[in-house]
């Protein structure tokens, strides 16, 4: 596996950490809301990698 096939969830990882600091800020959801949206967030982004690569 090379480096490249880690980008989509380096990419998942920043998008976490982005919301989850948003969400410290505002308190809008659970930590469990957070990861769920993660996961939806890293599906979408596997499905546009793997439509392009």
């Amino acid at each position: 596996m090379t480096f490249v096939g880690f980008v989509p969830i380096l990419l998942s990882a920043v998008v976490w950490f982005g919301f989850w600091r948003v969400n410290r800020k505002r308190g809008w959801f659970t930590i469990g809301e957070v990861i769920f949206w993660d996961v939806i967030v890293l599906i979408l982004i596997q499905l546009l990698w793997l439509r392009w690569f």
